[in-house]
């Protein structure tokens, strides 16, 4: 089996690579508002058909439909799994696009619209991974499955009741999850953890309707009600006060330090390009990139309340609401968390704010020992021919835990973007350089993974 020949078909066929992208970020599909979703797993799976995989739609009670695909090596003895999703992060703010963000625009190098990134773009040069070999070797080397989620970007509240009535379906021995790409100078990262994430809403109610501010003094305020209550959440050192919170928290083995160590952290030009002066708390080095893997943190998202417009109204609001997330590091848990804040909330005189969760994902990650780990490490040097970074965990979160800590298999996360991919922002995009690397790179690991 050749991976040059692999390799070949893919650059002589990249046009018609990129035009299928194309196509898929065309599609709106975007969960939050519940635009474009039926349609989008309905491209999901025709493109799976067309390169030869068979298709089953998974729907989900009061969600989201689950798309599953699969193919069978002739000689296969193990399989791998690719976790991606159809679903996408809202374009808002549209003033800040330079192109419509379902327009699927090539400009300077690069394929912009919502989703090319996170994660079509990483769905669609698995599938052409397949098709190449496939085209090229007439069978593949190990099975492979597609799992692509409709609700990833709301939480995939709906996906552990999925895995649990399909967990023969969702077997394998390893997985490839649905993000990665490279830095600045080009060089592959991946990842092997996700911190968890409980999100939450804290509700404050006062009159029944807005009344004039001239009432404050008889009137109860919702609005300092919630800022209060939030007062306690957190102090000025970002420590969190919830009592409990920490008693899980772990810290990272000295092999886990070894590699960070190893992780390029360019602070000067991500606060350039971010417009800081400095960090929190001047953290810097290895300080920061520790504080960023392995803290957890509880961030406020969104408050609304009152009159928000331009010019001045003088109301009292009769109502406010926060959003917020926190995440978590392993061995913490979201079902505990949500429990310590509820019991703190009472503690502090706070039982009449009402608290909604809204979604949860646990954290998890993979031992950098396991032989998958290494295989994908191998696998992007060869591709990018520089020397991987790896990070033992990330700060983002998702449902990666239902694939590693319920079906027990390693999971690593690697893709096709890039630093300036700006995904959940404006103007997301990927390199079309990148994208044809990225289909060698999930050649090169479905090739590689047959033999270890």
């Amino acid at each position: 089996m050749s991976l040059e020949k692999i390799y070949n078909y893919i650059e002589v066929n990249s046009e018609k690579f990129i035009k299928n992208l194309v196509r898929l970020v065309k599609q709106p599909s975007v969960s939050a508002k519940n635009e474009g979703l039926k349609e989008c797993a309905e491209i999901i799976e025709r493109m799976m058909k067309e390169d030869g995989l068979s298709t089953k739609i998974i729907p989900e009670k009061e969600g989201n439909p689950v798309v599953f695909g699969e193919i069978k090596g002739k000689k296969a003895k193990k399989t791998l799994l690719f976790y991606d999703h159809y679903d996408v992060q809202p374009p808002e703010p549209l003033e800040e696009w330079i192109c419509d963000p379902f327009s699927g625009v090539i400009r300077d190098g690069k394929i912009y619209g919502r989703g090319v990134s996170d994660n079509k773009g990483d769905f669609v040069s698995r599938l052409k991974a397949v098709q190449a070999f496939l085209e090229t070797e007439g069978s593949l080397p190990v099975n492979i499955k597609f799992v692509v989620d409709g609700e990833e970007e709301i939480g995939s509240v709906h996906l552990l009741e999925v895995i649990k009535k399909n967990r023969e379906l969702f077997s394998a021995d390893a997985a490839i999850w649905e993000f990665g790409g490279t830095d600045r100078h080009g060089r592959p990262r991946i990842y092997l953890g996700l911190k968890g994430v409980l999100s939450v809403e804290l509700r404050a109610k006062g009159a029944s309707r807005d009344v004039h501010s001239s009432n404050a003094p008889l009137i109860p305020n919702p609005a300092w009600r919630l800022v209060w209550a939030l007062n306690t959440l957190k102090n000025e050192r970002d420590e969190i006060l919830i009592e409990g919170f920490y008693d899980d928290v772990k810290k990272p083995s000295e092999e886990e330090i070894a590699y960070v160590r190893d992780i390029p952290f360019e602070e000067e030009e991500e606060k350039k390009d971010l417009g800081l002066k400095s960090f929190l708390h001047n953290l810097s080095g290895l300080d920061a990139v520790k504080t960023l893997l392995y803290q957890p943190a509880c961030t406020i998202n969104g408050l609304l309340t009152g009159y928000t417009a331009s010019g001045s109204k003088t109301v009292l609001p009769n109502k406010a609401l926060v959003k917020l997330d926190f995440r978590l590091v392993p061995e913490q848990r979201t079902r505990d968390i949500f429990y310590k804040l509820v019991k703190h909330l009472k503690t502090h005189g706070f039982e009449d704010i009402e608290v909604i969760q809204h979604g949860a994902t646990e954290p998890t990650k993979t031992p950098l020992t396991d032989k998958f780990v290494q295989t994908v490490i191998k696998a992007a040097e060869r591709i990018y021919g520089r020397k991987t970074v790896v990070y033992p965990t990330s700060p983002a979160s998702g449902p990666m835990h239902l694939f590693r800590n319920i079906l027990g298999y390693p999971v690593v996360s690697a893709g096709c973007a890039h630093e300036e991919s700006r995904g959940h922002a404006p103007n997301e995009n990927i390199t079309v350089k990148g994208f044809i690397e990225g289909i060698k790179f999930m050649a090169t690991i479905i090739k590689d993974f047959a033999t270890v």
